[in-house]
């Protein structure tokens, strides 16, 4: 499967991913609207599944020292090509189930945005996500991109297999239970792009004007359950408490 992971991201468009459209822009923009609020200033970061890093440039300018990795080295070089690598601490591959190559404790935050979406067991989650936290330190914030199962995938994909074996979809509750395992209380749960399911085109089709103002009001309610559950994709913020049981 990690072959085939690999494979996907050296074919697919994931640099212009979160800006195809509005509608893909909804993730991107709640993704950093959490990030401005709960980051402080001048933090040590991991953004252990970088992809081609618009997260860490994006972090990086407001002033954090960012290490970037990604399993896919494709995705490495990408990031190494771009005019601001110089602006991030480290690029690197790296495999979250293994980070043997960052000590324990050394960062202030670990974001983990796509590993979960790959992994086909509650077993190699909590290997991601242990690993995600031992690398944190103490009291510091852990962040989980995962792919939400609502009921319209469920239709179209029965089971938890949502594409060509290599996308597995996890559900907020499972997320919140592997990350309390693995030693972190939950401070958010977002749901990160909301019912573009169903109002895509009309968001794309939308003035700047009054796509800022769904924004602005989608902020307001991308914590309740039913954003959540009628997302693609969420987001899991938790402050590490404890180390992870083994």
């Amino acid at each position: 499967m990690l072959e085939n992971v690999i494979q996907f991201y050296e074919n697919y468009d994931e640099d212009g991913r979160l800006f195809r459209d509005k509608a893909h822009m909804i993730e991107y923009l709640t993704t950093i609207h959490y990030f401005d609020r709960m980051f402080t200033s001048d933090l040590q970061i991991l953004d252990a599944c970088a992809g081609t890093g618009r997260y860490s440039f994006y972090l990086a300018d407001k002033g954090h020292i960012v290490t970037a990795c990604d399993l896919v080295e494709y995705n490495a070089d990408i990031i190494k090509s771009k005019p601001d690598a110089d602006k991030l601490s480290g690029i690197s591959v790296c495999n979250v189930l293994d980070m043997s190559q960052f000590e324990q404790n050394s960062f202030d935050v670990v974001l983990c945005m796509g590993a979960l979406y790959h992994l086909d067991s509650i077993g190699l989650k909590e290997k991601a996500v242990s690993e995600c936290t031992r690398v944190c330190k103490m009291g510091g914030i852990v962040v989980l991109a995962y792919i939400v199962d609502n009921p319209k995938r469920r239709l179209k994909n029965p089971g938890h297999c949502i594409y060509d074996g290599i996308f597995f979809s996890s559900g907020p509750r499972k997320i919140e239970k592997i990350a309390a395992k693995c030693g972190l209380e939950k401070m958010r749960n977002i749901g990160t792009d909301g019912l573009i399911y169903n109002t895509g085109i009309e968001l794309n089709e939308a003035s700047d004007a009054d796509f800022e103002k769904y924004m602005d009001h989608y902020y307001l309610i991308c914590e309740d359950e039913s954003s959540i559950e009628a997302s693609i994709h969420g987001l899991y913020i938790g402050k590490k408490i404890k180390n992870s049981k083994k």
